[in-house]
């Protein structure tokens, strides 16, 4: 039975800005192209900014000429209009050898890029679907209130042979999907369709100088917020349905997923030469919120 594994992302906006760099794989010497494609959509009365990458090989496995190459090599004809992306999230796992942790950025993964009529409608949406690996956690700010919501959610790989595990978001004011996510459960089988919204904000801070002298000066700092707010939850899908994750297999997945994390630590640490530290064992709770 095939594993519930939905992943797509949808962003019509206009293409601002396009780095794209070729070259040939040192394994074979096939070309190679590599994009990252800026996109700025006005969703909700705000400009949005999404990066979102392309990667294609000059040729397909069976060695014909790969299409997707053709297509990226010319995106920088688009640049200044309006395009339609469709892809998917990956999630990219990482060690910080400074803080001592492992890390997680989600990447917007372009697969098709195409140019679309100027009146088309600006939007940004995704849709995942797997199994609930971390229930929805309260994000506060320093003043103690609730801005964010968080929630966890898995898939089996393309190969089926390891976890990937996305957090996405709920909007706190949006009072009736915060209720129907808290109803979801570790380990149930669910998918969700919401919006993307990447806001980019210049602040602009004055810092005193606190001992020394002369008048206080004026910082300018940039502010990125990512988020995937869901907007929509499916009823979760039960056993013996089509897509649905038992526990034997959701545990297989995160145990792979945990020695991953292990390898590209020891990777990290190795490329510093730093000692090994071991993560403290977390105390088991009463009722089990969370797969990893």
């Amino acid at each position: 039975m095939e594993l519930l594994k939905i992943n797509s992302m949808k962003i019509v906006g206009k293409l601002v800005e396009v780095a794209l760099k070729t070259g040939n794989r040192p394994s074979d010497g096939i070309g190679y192209v590599s994009a990252t494609a800026t996109i700025v959509a006005n969703l909700d009365g705000r400009d949005n900014e999404f990066e979102v990458q392309f990667y294609s090989s000059a040729l397909t496995q069976d060695k014909k000429e790969n299409q997707l190459y053709k297509s990226y090599i010319k995106m920088e004809d688009l640049k200044g209009k309006k395009v339609e992306v469709t892809g998917d999230i990956r999630e990219n796992r990482f060690y910080s050898v400074r803080n001592e942790q492992m890390g997680s950025s989600q990447v917007l993964n372009g697969r098709f890029i195409r140019g679309v009529a100027e009146s088309t409608i600006d939007t940004a949406t995704f849709e995942l679907g797997g199994f609930v690996a971390c229930e929805l956690v309260e994000k506060k700010n320093k003043a103690g209130e609730i801005y964010r919501y968080d929630l966890a959610l898995g898939q089996a790989n393309y190969k089926g042979d390891m976890a990937s595990i996305f957090t996405i978001h709920v909007d706190p004011t949006d009072v009736a999907v915060v209720k129907g996510v808290q109803n979801y459960s570790a380990g149930q089988t669910v998918s969700v369709v919401g919006n993307l919204r990447f806001i980019v904000e210049t602040v602009e801070a004055t810092v005193n100088n606190e001992g020394g002298f002369g008048e206080p000066v004026v910082r300018v700092y940039t502010n990125r917020q990512k988020n995937f707010f869901i907007k929509t939850g499916f009823k979760p899908i039960q056993a013996g349905q089509d897509g649905f994750y038992d526990k034997e297999t959701i545990s297989s997945l995160i145990e792979a997923y945990k020695a991953n994390d292990v390898e590209i630590a020891e990777k990290a640490k190795n490329k510093e030469d730093k000692p090994v530290s071991e993560k403290p064992a977390m105390n088991a709770s009463v009722r089990q919120t969370s797969l990893i």
